[in-house]
């Protein structure tokens, strides 16, 4: 893998570890969540009057991505209601390396190298680390492990439906626009009557809108990368993201890296080399 595709796939994993600790940080994950989606889609309302619009096969494959990462996005809100955000944020996005990597060679025809498999294992190690320090020594709740996996599974069958649907679409940037106006009206749609959900969005509006636009970068950053590199190799450096959050707690906001956290940052730092060959 070229080394400005592995750059790129790093920097759209940290502007995804940054927006997603910003809407943690709120303290109203679901409502700062929503908006944070609407915004990204408005920002990109511009954009689409000046590209082409993707190709007719394109829709179906955004259509169906869009479903799987309106309930990917469910579940995990019923998993961080339920249980530490440090513990099923991560064993969520191992989830999804872990799903990816084998239907990407059945589904896909994509062919990875033995280096590529253990850089693969490596990043999904290093999230379940992670994860394992988040949980303080107590015992993920089965609840929460199941919409924990559950989401993961959906959020990996999304990223498989979104690279289909970006190859075929003639103009990547424009299918990804596309996508994040439709995810934020689902997102909307489910969540309008939430109690108190337009005051929390106003409340959080630097949040959310700051958010919203490095959401959309970061999201648009890995759609270039899908359409150059392996979908699971791609997918398992965007799923580093973990671990810039863990990163971005240290040396922002000065909290202290466990044992197992500092483990986990090792491993994945083996892992990138492993991933380029």
């Amino acid at each position: 893998m070229d080394t400005l595709l592995v750059l790129a796939a790093l920097l759209s994993a940290l502007l995804h570890a940054s927006w997603t600790a910003a809407v943690k940080h709120t303290g109203q994950t679901t409502e700062a969540m929503t908006g944070q989606m609407v915004a990204a889609g408005l920002v990109t309302l511009p954009l689409l009057l000046w590209l082409p619009w993707p190709r007719a096969e394109a829709w179906g494959w955004m259509a169906a991505s869009c479903f799987f990462n309106w309930l990917g996005i469910l579940c995990l809100l019923r998993a961080y209601e339920r249980g530490a955000y440090g513990a099923v944020y991560p064993l969520s996005r191992a989830t999804m390396v872990l799903v990816i990597a084998p239907l990407s060679v059945v589904f896909a025809g994509e062919r990875l190298s033995v280096a590529a498999w253990v850089g693969i294992a490596c990043i999904a190690s290093s999230l379940v680390l992670m994860a394992s320090q988040a949980r303080g020594g107590q015992r993920l709740g089965t609840d929460v492990l199941g919409w924990t996996l559950l989401g993961g599974v959906f959020s990996a069958i999304c990223v498989m439906l979104d690279v289909q649907g970006i190859r075929s679409s003639g103009s990547p940037i424009a299918y990804g626009c596309c996508a994040a106006v439709v995810n934020g009206s689902l997102m909307l749609l489910r969540q309008r009557r939430r109690p108190g959900l337009w005051t929390a969005i106003v409340r959080h509006r630097r949040v959310v809108v700051g958010s919203g636009v490095v959401s959309m970068a970061s999201y648009l950053l890995i759609v270039w990368v899908f359409t150059q590199a392996p979908m699971a190799i791609s997918a398992a450096l965007r799923d580093t993201s973990a671990l810039f959050a863990v990163l971005i707690s240290v040396f922002v906001l000065k909290e202290k890296l466990g044992r197992l956290q500092q483990l986990a940052v090792l491993v994945a730092g083996c892992a990138v080399p492993l991933l380029r060959l």
